[in-house]
């Protein structure tokens, strides 16, 4: 494994961490203002993780497939079309299509 997806995998195991085992193990609550943050930065911090180290990995194997399925996906998010799982289904099926034919 490369550095990079080292480092990110220790950034998700940090925040889920952080934000599930943590407050069970110790019964404290986090300031407003640092859930406030959390509830606003963490997803997308997750989604663009993700987006770097799945895309990135894909786009090794077959760019186009890699970019035709990710703008299908961000397509139908964007038009909210189907929702998140119609959204990620779309987009591997167009990937696993577009690779295996």
């Amino acid at each position: 494994m490369s550095e990079g997806v080292i480092t990110g995998i220790a950034a998700l195991l940090f925040t889920s961490l952080l934000v599930r085992v943590l407050p069970v193990v110790y019964n404290f609550k986090f300031p407003e203002g640092l859930v406030k943050w959390m509830e606003t930065i963490l997803p997308s911090a997750v989604f663009l993780n993700f987006i770097a180290y799945i895309f990135l990995q894909e786009m090794r194997v077959s760019a186009v497939a890699a970019l035709v399925s990710l703008g299908l996906t961000a397509i139908m998010a964007y038009l909210n079309l189907g929702g998140l799982f119609m959204g990620v289904l779309g987009g591997c099926m167009s990937y696993y299509l577009l690779t295996t034919s």
